[in-house]
């Protein structure tokens, strides 16, 4: 299929549930630009259209005015439905208000968190072309506030050497404290304000279409123009290590004038490398964590008195408190786990954020019945709390999420009561907090979506399922949204996320309890 490129946004028409799944290519003459698994539908019957839910944006802009060649085994009636914009599509959904979910298709990983000159940056592992795993392409998005969300095209898709799996993304500020090496550093010669990020090519992988044979390697793109467009860089910068190895953050370590990179490699094993020119990593140490995998995170963490501490964060919300000296991460704590859920994964905090440290986790969630599939948490301030004479971390809620609730918001505030209601009459983020007694039960009903606290007991009940919270808590912090709900408690340091089953955007919101309680709940939009 040939196309003239006339418009920024190649649009392929795609399906939720596929008849089959064929290999797609997309070829400037012989230079293959795309090769991924495309989902199809049922072939358009005689002189019918060709039947798609939502349509995918490839970003184009770059070939206008050359013929492109789009290959594939074509049901009838897809080449009819293949078109170009000017403008994203936009999706009929309505999203969450302030969890971050794709336009369409599947989510996962949040990747590349950089602040960059008054922005945030959002790349996400997504798969354009579906709404389940496959795929893996970075997405992305903005936010000047960390709470609604600019959606924009797709930054890294799958190529040659694999598809594009976890990673991260800092600024080039220490441009003049990287050594020059016996190689050409084009990371010395970039301007200070160009991004920079680090991200598995996953060759070989069972979703990667086109690197059949290859291994999972560490490579890196670079931004020139405040993170629009990222421009992959050749070749390998950590070559294979072992089997799975994947998922880098780096970050500059002052003390010892050197980058530092965290990885993981394989069952519970990790890496911890050095460089000084960002092309040469040296393995300055190996961990292995009993009950950890995938996508760490080493970085620093001052604690309230002013001592610097260090977290290792990994994905399924386990973290190690303990230090580090540009070499190795020592004397380190028990892990403990960061949720009392399993719905969040993955998280990854901010490379440069000012004056903080902001996480952002991956939401396991389901979406049955919507266009998209899996959203991101609401992004969360890190501190150290001395509890029990061990450090706990704290995940308050970003400072955006307190700035936003405004007095004409409010649904319903009131002291001393047994029984709040209130109607949600159009889609908003609800936040609802409640102080109670040390042994009472409060339950929640949030748009026919049921939940319970049992102070006495340390139950959470919600969507049918009980979570073991610890007993006699008095303070708790929910927020709604669209599908979601988030708990915390006792100063941010117990956390916990669940699906909602019904995930309608208005409705009645009731607070019960059996003994006097003070309660708020307000919106967010």
């Amino acid at each position: 299929m040939k196309l003239t490129i006339k418009h920024p946004f190649l649009c392929l028409p795609v399906v939720s549930h596929p008849k089959d799944t064929r290999v797609l290519k997309l070829f400037d003459g012989e230079k293959l630009l795309l090769c991924v698994y495309f989902p199809f539908g049922e072939a358009a019957a005689d002189n019918g259209t060709y039947s798609y839910e939502y349509l995918s944006p490839l970003p184009v802009s770059e070939w206008i005015g050359r013929t492109l060649t789009l290959s594939a085994e074509f049901p009838a009636g897809f080449e009819d439905a293949v078109t170009q914009t000017d403008e994203l599509p936009v999706s009929s959904e309505v999203h969450p208000a302030v969890h971050f979910t794709a336009n369409a298709g599947w989510i996962n990983d949040p990747n590349g968190l950089v602040y960059d000159n008054g922005t945030y940056h959002l790349y996400y592992q997504h798969n354009p072309f579906g709404v389940n795993w496959n795929n893996m392409s970075w997405g992305h998005a903005t936010s000047t506030d960390l709470l609604h969300w600019t959606r924009l095209p797709v930054a890294m898709l799958p190529d040659e050497e694999g598809t594009i799996f976890s990673g991260c993304g800092l600024t080039n500020e220490h441009r003049d404290e990287i050594q020059a090496a016996a190689d050409s550093n084009l990371y010395r010669s970039l301007p200070k304000d160009a991004l920079l990020f680090f991200y598995t090519a996953a060759g070989g992988s069972h979703d990667s279409a086109c690197s059949e044979g290859k291994d999972y390697t560490q490579h890196t793109a670079y931004s020139t123009d405040h993170g629009l467009t990222l421009q992959k860089l050749p070749g390998a910068v950590v070559p294979f290590l072992k089997t799975d190895n994947r998922d880098p953050k780096v970050y500059w370590h002052e003390k010892s004038k050197a980058f530092i990179m965290s990885l993981y490699l394989k069952g519970t094993e990790y890496a911890i490398l050095r460089s000084t020119d960002m092309l040469h990593w040296e393995i300055t140490q190996q961990l292995t964590f009993e009950t950890a995998n995938e996508c760490p995170d080493l970085r620093p963490i001052s604690a309230p008195d002013g001592t610097e501490k260090w977290i290792f964060y990994t994905a399924s919300s386990e973290y190690f408190i303990g230090d580090f000296d540009g070499f190795r991460f020592t004397n380190y704590s028990a892990g403990k786990r960061a949720s009392y859920t399993e719905l969040a994964y993955a998280g990854q905090t901010y490379n440069n954020a000012p004056d903080r440290i902001v996480l952002i986790q991956w939401l396991r969630t389901q979406n049955p019945e919507r266009l998209y599939t899996g959203m991101l948490t609401l992004p969360r301030e890190l501190e150290l709390i001395k509890q029990d004479g061990e450090w706990i971390l704290a995940q308050h809620p970003v400072h955006e999420w307190f700035d936003a609730k405004k007095a004409a918001n409010t649904l319903f505030h009131a002291a001393d009561t047994t029984s709040c209601q209130a109607e949600l009459t159009s889609p908003a983020a609800v936040g609802i907090d409640v102080s109670l007694c040390s042994t009472g039960k409060v339950s929640f009903s949030i748009l026919e979506n049921v939940c319970a606290y049992d102070a006495a007991t340390g139950i959470f009940t919600c969507a049918d399922k009980a979570t073991q919270l610890p007993a006699g808590l008095t303070e708790l912090h929910l927020i709604a949204d669209r599908g979601i709900l988030e708990l915390s408690a006792k100063q941010d340091t117990v956390i916990a996320y669940w699906e909602l089953p019904d995930d309608r955007t208005c409705g009645t919101i009731t607070v019960n309890a059996d003994t006097p309680i003070c309660a708020e709940a307000w919106t967010v939009r």
